[in-house]
């Protein structure tokens, strides 16, 4: 047994090496000069990195790391994404604090952790299905190297409209990195219950997978709606070949299907203290449309034509286990795109497309050919081994051409911006450790203090790593912020980094960026985002460069004293000359610290 698992081990390892890669591209690149950053795979993973630094430093479980606002009794705060979905920050954050890690550190042992564990997880689902340790190792390899290729992302989302280059998409930190391989995990646990003679065994597998599908409740939306679609899936599916087991199995389904209420009654309560603008910023639409055409659906179907066929000529059961959980995972996408047909709500559905859907439909297929063509007792078996091998390379090969081949040149620009801004942030700590400013929060919107970066990039990774505020960055308007607030302090970063109004009306016409993103929101710049989106048009951009500079025409001294700062961080070169900053605040001589000059600055009297 143990000999047999040593093909999983060599596929988690190469798994991990390939995940690694921007990593290693980061410590080439900056050698002795690197500052601790963990390498970005995906542009949302600062926020994530964030808020699990705010955990490490102590701070509760409902806080925000770019406002600097904390539950406090006399000013508490909502729930957000990141305080309902807590289990994986915890996870990673507890242990950090206490070795003494930061969360940069962090990240890059899950960069590690994550890749490993998620190729075991599959290729023990995949072992339960098939019974063959090199088809279950060589199914995983083959999975998870082509995620991006079975959601259109990867090489094949540069001939589309997409708005980020995404390789091995699953490795997302720390979502859905972090529980990602509990999913497949769950479905082995499904599998275990329901395929053994024992009934006192069924029951203790079927509580492990309740009980696993309560911690993907409290880790991420998008694996545990997905986990629940598949149990239905399965569940019709079950009964309708196998009636006679209704009473043998049905304790299974229903002892799951309790645990998940139980896990829900909080989940809802938490849900249920969510801000007002939530739905807003997560970009929640109405909408009854059905959804059929995405690559994970035509995929799916693609399965269950190929099981029918594979039943039509004999060459399988479909009534066996392996044929419906593989008939199950095939419909899982057509169930998670078209779920609001029923419910009537559809909420940023490419994440299925990007996270779970695709890799459920390649499990699907995967078990599919092998239980219909690959069979052990068959005399082609050599030449079936031979032939899942040469796939197996093709796997490794096109997943290298997304990681190492393609993205090597931006991965390695990103990566040297990222490595100087962690040194402002670190820079930043010192500073407030040395000066006392974060001992003690101060009262009202602003506790911590603010810093103003002139580029905005360099907003999103500061929190990271500094314990202060910022002033803005992108995506605030997914934070609790007060009605109109974030608008108001997008306009005041405009204004304080000498932005007018043609300078604006020029990057609202830029195609997703993020000055447009912030002014007209993401689902208007990021099609992909909504079901329902709206192009920009000539006359919005025109409406919203008037609506700035009648802000920026009232400026007064009573909106500069709104939002108090305490620095500012300006590029060496090329950075804006900050003269209407200067109109209200005094700056000091200022500190250069890597690529950027970083000022304190005090309020005029």
């Amino acid at each position: 047994m143990i000999d047999g698992w040593k093909w999983s081990v060599f596929a988690a390892v190469a798994i991990t090496l390939l995940s690694l890669y921007p990593q290693f591209l980061m410590w080439g690149s900056q050698g002795r000069d690197w500052n601790g950053s963990y390498a970005q795979v995906h542009g949302d993973e600062w926020f994530y990195s964030a808020y699990v630094q705010a955990l490490i430093d102590g701070r509760p479980r409902r806080n925000d790391s770019y406002t600097g606002r904390d539950d406090r009794p006399n000013y508490p705060q909502p729930e957000s994404l990141f305080s309902i979905q807590f289990v994986p920050a915890y996870l990673i954050a507890v242990p950090a604090r206490l070795l003494g890690a930061s969360s940069s550190t962090a990240f890059i042992v899950l960069a590690i952790l994550a890749p490993f564990l998620s190729c075991l997880a599959i290729s023990w689902f995949i072992w339960n299905l098939t019974k063959d340790h090199r088809l279950a190792a060589a199914g995983s390899i083959v999975i998870l190297c082509c995620g991006a290729l079975a959601a259109g992302e990867g090489v094949i989302g540069l001939l589309g409209p997409g708005f980020q280059y995404a390789f091995l998409p699953f490795v997302r930190r720390y979502e859905p990195a972090a529980p990602f391989p509990l999913f497949f995990v769950f479905c082995t646990f499904v599998w275990k219950s329901l395929t053994t003679d024992r009934r006192r065994a069924a029951l203790t597998w079927a509580i492990a997978a309740g009980l696993c599908l309560d911690l993907l409740i409290f880790s991420y939306f998008y694996l545990w709606t997905a986990a629940l679609a598949w149990l239905v899936c399965l569940a019709l599916l079950w009964f309708v070949a196998q009636p006679g087991k209704l009473r043998k199995d049905a304790g299974s389904f229903v002892i799951i299907i309790l645990l998940t209420l139980a896990a829900l009654v909080p989940y809802v309560i938490l849900l249920s203290r969510r801000p007002a603008n939530m739905d807003h910023g997560q970009m929640l639409i109405l909408s009854r449309a059905p959804d059929l055409f995405r690559i994970p659906e035509l995929l799916g179907l693609a399965v269950i034509c190929l099981l029918v066929f594979g039943a039509w000529r004999g060459r399988i059961n479909w009534r066996g286990p392996a044929s419906l959980f593989a008939a199950a995972l095939s419909l899982l996408p057509l169930a998670v795109f078209n779920q609001q047909v029923i419910t009537g709500r559809s909420l940023q559905p490419f994440h299925y497309e990007a996270f779970i859907a695709n890799y459920a439909a390649l499990i699907g297929a995967f078990v599919a050919v092998v239980i219909i063509w690959c069979r052990p007792d068959s005399q082609k078996w050599t030449r079936q081994r031979r032939l899942v091998a040469q796939l197996v390379v093709l796997a490794l090969c096109w997943a290298a051409l997304e990681v190492v081949v393609v993205p090597r040149h931006f991965i390695n620009r990103d990566n040297q911006f990222i490595d100087r801004a962690a040194a402002v942030g670190q820079r930043l700590r010192q500073l407030s450790i040395s000066d006392g400013s974060i001992a003690g929060t101060n009262p009202g919107p602003d506790p911590r203090p603010l810093v103003l970066a002139s580029d905005n990039k360099l907003s999103m990774i500061l929190p990271t790593f500094a314990p202060q505020a910022v002033l803005w960055a992108p995506q605030f308007d997914f934070l609790n912020l007060a009605p109109g607030e974030s608008r108001e302090r997008f306009y005041e970063y405009l204004y304080y980094t000498d932005v007018d109004h043609d300078a604006f009306a020029k990057e609202l016409a830029k195609p997703m960026g993020n000055i447009a993103a912030a002014a007209f929101g993401h689902e208007r710049v990021l099609p992909d985002l909504s079901i329902q989106a709206q192009p920009i048009t000539s006359e919005d951009i025109a409406a919203q460069a008037a609506d700035y500079q009648a802000f920026q025409l009232s400026f007064t001294r009573e909106r500069a004293t709104k939002h108090v700062l305490s620095y500012v961080v300006v590029p060496v070169d090329g950075g804006p000359q900050l003269s209407n900053l200067d109109r209200w605040y005094q700056r000091d001589q200022g500190e250069r610290v890597g690529d950027y000059i970083l000022y304190r600055v005090q309020l005029r009297p």
